[in-house]
């Protein structure tokens, strides 16, 4: 203190004794212990008074995250700090302008630690709240705060350890950027696409994705600055880099549960050489499927005035006639629409059953339509159901599905042959 030294001047002994340094220095551990105290009263008060009126006014989560993660001791501290920069002058003589330098520079540091760990805490905190949220995935992007605000602390150091500005710092740092690109590389693109994923609301813990190219499909468990947890249905835990997922293409199975339906979207191969069309003994039949009773009484007699109006005869060819494929098709949309489990009548899910380009295996009949639910096993069980049945009716329309020949087949065949000759 300035008072200090003017109080030693004047008396001889101690003069002599202790010099003007060993003053300075005396002034300076007051300083310290004096800065000690204001910062162990003040983080005192920011704990146990600001803390108890977060405390009453219901905001216990924030309480006890800003508690566990320590932002009222560091709040306290920035306190501290802030009256360390008025009051660092009045320790100080100019007669010493090293330790006036040393001084300045520790309550610099001070100022600028402090402030960055009243940043973390406050980062820490809103991370502890919201990190796992799954409708605000934050956790990338405090990582990234974390981040720019770490290398910013590390340049304000720098810059007062070796009494440069910043910008001359960052001048002379310049030559260094393409090593710190190549060493941040994960970061730095992690960061651009944890931005575009929480803006953009493009996925969320809790989530159920597939990912292809890297093998992942299940739930979101984690989402951070460089990567993507995914835990598959397996229970193997799948990390996926962050920036591949605004890259690469993958699947987001949320807009299935947001609509409480689930699509099927599956052919059955028929053989093609089971179409034909329907003859009378077939037709007699299959009016008496209660599903088909009334379609076919409305189409026979369409058939009929159609042919009659052109007088077509018995050639199959030159008037219009019901399929056996055309029918079963048409049973297969009456059968989908009997269901409870199904959804009808809603412009938002399709149901239908269409022909679809004929390959090599068959003729593709698509079943398109949407099950009530998005329970993995009830839907599993309800679609087996569904072609469960189809399939088993199928030879009631003369048809059959395409199967490639098995051993069994080609052995049967054989022996056919064997028995005839």
């Amino acid at each position: 203190m300035q008072f200090i030294l003017s109080y030693v001047e004047k008396i001889p002994y101690i003069a002599d004794k202790y010099n003007v340094l060993t003053a300075q220095i005396l002034s300076v551990i007051a300083f310290v212990i004096i800065l000690t105290l204001l910062a162990y009263i003040a983080t005192w008060f920011c704990n146990n008074c600001l803390g108890a009126l977060v405390a009453k006014l219901r905001l216990k989560k924030w309480f006890e995250a800003m508690k566990t993660h320590r932002f009222f001791t560091a709040l306290g501290v920035v306190f501290a700090a802030m009256v360390a920069i008025h009051l660092h002058p009045v320790f100080v003589t100019e007669k010493i302008d090293w330790i006036a330098t040393v001084m300045g520079k520790i309550t610099g540091l001070f100022v600028t630690i402090s402030f960055s760990w009243l940043i973390f805490a406050f980062l820490n905190t809103i991370n502890h709240l919201y990190g796992r949220n799954p409708n605000l995935p934050i956790k990338g992007l405090v990582q990234a705060v974390k981040i720019v605000v770490f290398l910013g602390t590390g340049l304000l150091i720098l810059s007062l350890l070796l009494g440069r500005k910043p910008m001359y710092i960052i001048t002379g740092l310049s030559a260094l950027a393409a090593v710190f690109s190549l060493i941040f590389k994960d970061p730095i693109l992690g960061f651009a696409a944890s931005i575009q994923l929480t803006t953009n609301k493009l996925i969320k813990i809790g989530d159920w994705i597939t990912v292809d190219s890297a093998g992942a499909d299940g739930n979101i468990i984690d989402i951070s600055l460089t990567s993507v947890r995914v835990q598959n249905f397996d229970m193997t835990i799948v990390s996926v880099p962050t920036y591949d997922m605004i890259s690469k293409p993958f699947k987001n199975w949320s807009g299935m549960y947001a609509a409480k339906a689930r699509r099927i979207q599956r052919s059955i191969l028929i053989d093609v050489d089971t179409v034909k069309f329907m003859d009378k003994e077939m037709l007699a039949r299959l009016k008496k499927i209660q599903l088909l009773k009334d379609y076919l009484a409305e189409k026979e007699t369409e058939i009929t005035a159609f042919n009659a109006e052109r007088n077509v005869q018995d050639n199959f060819i030159n008037g219009r006639h019901l399929t056996n494929l055309g029918t079963f098709r048409k049973y297969a949309e009456l059968y989908l629409a009997s269901r409870p489990y199904v959804v009808k009548n809603n412009p938002d899910f399709t149901l239908m059953v269409r022909q679809l380009k004929q390959e090599s295996h068959g003729l593709p009949l698509e079943i398109y339509c949407f099950l009530n639910t998005t329970v993995w096993t009830q839907y599993e069980s309800l679609q087996s159901d569904i072609f469960d049945h189809l399939f088993s009716v199928l030879p009631e329309f003369g048809l059959y599905a395409y199967q490639q020949p098995s051993g069994h087949n080609i052995a049967q065949g054989i022996s056919q042959l064997l028995q005839k000759k």
